[in-house]
C-alpha cells in the first residue's frame, strides 16, 4: 500500500464529500463516500495499513463535524478490522460484494453513531426515529459503492492495492 496516493484520494474524497455529495441528497440523506474509500482499503490493503487508513478516514470525518471526535475513527477502524476477516470468504472485486459489505458495515457504523447521539443527546426521542435515517444513509452509500470501487480498482497499480483476478470491468 502506498501512502501518498492514499493521502491524495483522502483529500479528493473529503472535498467531494463536503462540496459535491450534498447536491446528491435525497431528503437530507446523502452517501458517505469516505466510508466507501475505507471499505475499499479494508478489502484490498494489508493488515495494519488498511486498518490505519480506515481509522484516518474516520478521523477526517470526525474533524469535519468537530462534535464527537473519535467516534467515526473508532467505528471506521472497527469496520475495517471486521471486513478484513470477511474478505477472504468473498469475491472482493465483485459489485454485489461491494454493495453487501458496504451496506452491512455502513449501517453498523451509522447505528453506533445514532445510538451515541440518542444516549448522550435526547433520550426522550425514540431510537427508531434515529435508526431510519441511518439505514437510508447506509443504503444510499451501498448503492454508490460499485460505482466508486470500479475506478479505485482500476487505480490499483497506482495505489498499491491490486486485484487478485485483474481489473473488474473493461478488461
Amino acid at each position: 500500500m502506498k501512502w501518498l496516493p492514499f493521502g491524495i484520494l483522502a483529500c479528493i474524497t473529503i472535498i467531494c464529500q463536503t462540496t459535491f455529495v450534498p447536491a446528491l441528497a435525497i431528503h437530507h440523506i446523502w452517501p458517505d463516500w469516505m466510508f466507501v474509500l475505507a471499505v475499499h482499503y479494508a478489502l484490498w490493503g494489508p493488515w495494519p495499513d488498511a486498518a490505519i487508513a480506515a481509522w484516518l478516514l474516520g478521523l477526517i470525518v470526525d474533524l469535519q463535524s468537530l462534535d464527537r471526535i473519535g467516534l467515526h475513527a473508532f467505528c471506521f477502524g472497527a469496520a475495517a478490522w471486521a471486513i478484513m476477516y470477511v474478505r477472504q470468504a468473498v469475491f472482493r472485486d465483485h459489485p454485489v460484494t461491494h454493495i453487501v459489505v458496504t451496506l452491512l458495515f455502513a449501517f453498523s457504523v451509522r447505528f453506533v453513531v445514532a445510538f451515541y447521539d440518542w444516549w448522550f443527546g435526547s433520550l426522550s426521542t425514540s431510537l427508531t426515529v434515529l435508526l431510519w435515517p441511518a439505514f437510508f444513509v447506509a443504503l444510499y452509500t451501498a448503492a454508490w459503492a460499485p460505482y466508486l470501487h470500479w475506478p479505485l480498482i482500476r487505480l490499483g497499480r497506482w495505489t498499491g492495492l491490486r486485484s487478485s483476478r485483474g481489473y473488474l470491468i473493461g478488461r
